[in-house]
Parts: structure tokens; sequence; C-alpha cells
């Protein structure tokens, strides 16, 4: 073996691995030299106590990496220590611990990040004075902690779809950077003198016209009360008004808008196309299918029975309806309704996506049993809004998670008997 070759590979992931050990680490990490015997106490948080030694390699961990919040740096350590032990001894409390085999699994991802074997993990640590069985115990405290926060984050309530609307809508300008639209427009014109009485006319004007433009043949021939729709082109995101861009921001090619105000009174509008942007479209099925469970007597020969009862001519419903033990479907003469075939098994999936039209499948096998299936029609969908919507139901539930939990930890520190020895 080539020591020297070993030596150099572990000095040039020795950086890279005191950055990874300073953020997965909020507690101390013994030093070689340490004896915790004649370590003085900084903090007795219920049963457990804070070393002055913890708090003053964490201090020195959060000024080289810049993570100081402008607080005194040995006051901002200590109190991550604390909130530490408080959450460590609430998971306890819970029965949530690090399996040894979890610990081994950080451990080798810790290396393989840092290009090491696992074999040369204490020999990079020992040249940052890292002592390696308190790199692995304080790894495993973060695990702990990391699933109490999982649970605990599992309690938050459901975001609302007026949350997530309110969210695309306060980011419309941003959104639409380097989209372009083409628009076509029924407006009612914003009354002169603007009364509250003229005001809520021109309003109900506006509502009455969109019921009447969602039944018209054509957008451009819908008229009230004097007004008609105008086909005013491809507009740029910044030529549009903030009202326009909210609006535009969650419709799809050819849909018609609720009710918009602006200053110059009210509209409704057709999105005629859009380009630029990322647009993502999604592969629909429309599938029907009998369901046999695996676990049935003879279940792959009554399978076999029922599928050519079909191709002699059975009708697929009433087949569905006795046999089918998907009952949700069953009822439906087995159609499951248009769906993403990606929401399936993979076997089920590849059968929707590929098999032909109204046509009867071979037996498909999947972990549910066997299945005789015939696809009824494919589509292609714009999944843009849903997937803008997802990704905005996301961030504020991420948000929401992380301000309850901090929340939580708040409240055990409320509750807890914690004294301080050192004067930050």
């Amino acid at each position: 073996m080539d020591t020297n070759k070993n030596t150099m590979k572990l000095n040039k992931t020795s950086q890279a691995l005191a950055w990874i050990a300073a953020a997965l680490m909020t507690s101390s990490v013994s030093v070689q030299a340490a004896d915790a015997k004649l370590d003085s106490i900084a903090a007795i948080v219920n049963e457990d106590v804070v070393l002055v030694s913890e708090v003053e390699q964490l201090a020195r961990r959060l000024q080289s990496s810049g993570e100081s919040s402008g607080q005194s740096i040995v006051k901002q350590a200590l109190d991550r220590l604390v909130l530490e032990k408080l959450q460590l001894q609430s998971a306890k409390r819970s029965g949530i611990n690090a399996s040894e085999a979890s610990i081994d699994r950080a451990m080798a991802n810790v290396a393989q990040r840092n290009n090491l074997a696992p074999s040369q993990m204490k020999q990079a640590l020992a040249q940052e004075g890292i002592d390696y069985e308190g790199f692995r115990k304080n790894l495993a405290n973060q695990l702990i902690i990391n699933s109490l926060k999982r649970r605990e984050s599992a309690k938050v309530a459901q975001v609302s779809d007026q949350e997530v609307n309110d969210l695309i809508a306060s980011e419309s300008q941003q959104l639409a950077e380097g989209i372009s639209y083409h628009i076509q427009d029924l407006m009612i014109p914003a009354p002169k003198p603007p009364t509250v009485a003229a005001f809520e006319q021109a309003r109900r004007n506006a509502v009455q016209l969109r019921k009447l433009a969602l039944t018209s043949p054509d957008f451009m021939k819908t008229s009230y009360a004097g007004n008609t729709a105008s086909d005013i082109g491809w507009k740029s995101a910044p030529q549009l008004s903030f009202a326009y861009l909210k609006e535009l921001n969650t419709m799809a090619k050819g849909q018609i808008s609720d009710v918009i105000h602006d200053a110059r009174g009210f509209h409704v509008i057709k999105l005629v196309e859009k380009r630029g942007g990322v647009e993502k479209k999604t592969k629909q099925v429309r599938v029907r299918h009998i369901l046999i469970p695996a676990n049935e007597a003879d279940a792959k020969a009554k399978a076999d029975k029922i599928r050519l009862q079909l191709l002699q001519g059975g009708d697929f419903a009433t087949l569905a309806r006795t046999n089918s033990a998907d009952k949700g479907s069953a009822t439906n003469g087995g159609d499951l309704g248009w769906s993403d075939s990606q929401r399936y098994v993979p076997e089920f999936a590849k059968a929707a996506e590929t098999l032909s039209l109204n046509t009867i499948s071979p037996l498909i096998q999947t972990k549910f049993g066997y299945h005789i299936l015939e696809v009824l029609d494919r589509r292609e969908e714009d999944a843009t809004k849903a997937a803008l919507q997802t990704q905005a139901r996301k961030a504020i539930l991420s948000k929401r998670q992380e301000q309850d939990y901090d929340a939580w930890v708040q409240s055990l520190r409320n509750g807890a008997f914690i004294e301080y020895r050192m004067k930050p």
C-alpha cells in the first residue's frame, strides 16, 4: 500500500470532514486529550449537564463557520446545547433511539461524501483532533433529534387551498419571469364617477359576462351590456399588471379566468396561448381492471377463466362487479377513472402505458394479485398549475413545521429545570 498517497488523500479531505463534523454536530465531540471528570459544568438541564468544554468547542466552530447570529458566540453555543439536551430527553421519554445499523449507515455516508473508505474515518478525524467515538455518539444524537422532529412535524395541520393561492399570488412577478401570454379580454370599464352603487353594478355585470363567456362557443363573440371582447395579442410579463399575472400563473391554455379587478375596471380573460417558462406535462390514462387477489384459492386459474370470458365477448363491467377484489372500482365496472399512470405499481403502470386501446391485457401480476385490464383512453395534461400548487404547499408546510417545531422546543425549555453556571 502507498502510504504517502493515502496520507495525501486524508489531508485533502480533512477540511471537508471538519466542515461536515461542524454541520452535523451541535454538541461537543470529545477531543483526544479531554478528561470529562475534571471538566466544569456550564449548565444543568433537568438530569443532564452541559460541560464548559462542550460550549467552548461549539463556540469555536460557530465562529470559524460564520454562523454567528450577532449575539455572544458563547451564549449562542450554550443555548444550542441546552436545547439539544432537552430534545434528546424528550426523545428518550418517547422511546426514540438510533440503532447501530442506522449509525453505521450515517458514518458510511459521511465517509462517502469525503471520498474515504470507512476504515479511513478514524485517521481523518484524528487529524482534526476529533475523537472517533465522540463523533459517532454525536451523530447518533442528531439521528435521534431528526426522528423526533419528523414525528412532531407530522402533527402540523394541512395547508389550505387559500394559503396556497395566496403564496402563488404573492410571487406572481417572479413566477411569470420570461413568459409571454396571448390574451383575449372582456372588460367592464370602471364607472365614472366611481360611486359605490356604480361599482357594485359594474362588478355584477362582470360576473354575468363571465357566465356567458363560459358557455359561449366563441369567446370573442361574447358580449353583455354593450361590452365586447378584444384580442390584446402577445404580452410579456412586465407589460401586464399584478392582477393579470396573479390569475395567469394558475391558468391553463384555453381557460377562462375569474373576474379580475384593476384600475381600468373588471376583466374576464381567456389565455389563448403562452410561451417561455417551463411547462410540466403529465400523461394520463383511463383504465378499468379486474383484480383477483393472490391469496385466493386457484387465483391464477380463476383470473385465466375470467380473461377467456372477456375474449369471448363477456361484458367487462359485469365481470368486474361480480369478481373484482378492488371493491372501490368494481362498483364502477372496474373503471379507475383518469389518473397519472405513475400512481400505479410498476407492473400495472407499464401495462397502462403500453397496451393498445380497448384491448384485453394478458394477466398482470402485482403485489396485489392478478389483474386483467383494459386501457379505455389516454391524454396529455398540462400539469404546470398542479406542480406549482404542490411546490407552494410544500413550501408553506415546511415553513410551518419549522416554526411549530421551534415553538414546541421552546415549550420544553419553559417547562424544564435549567441552571446556568457559566456566564456567557
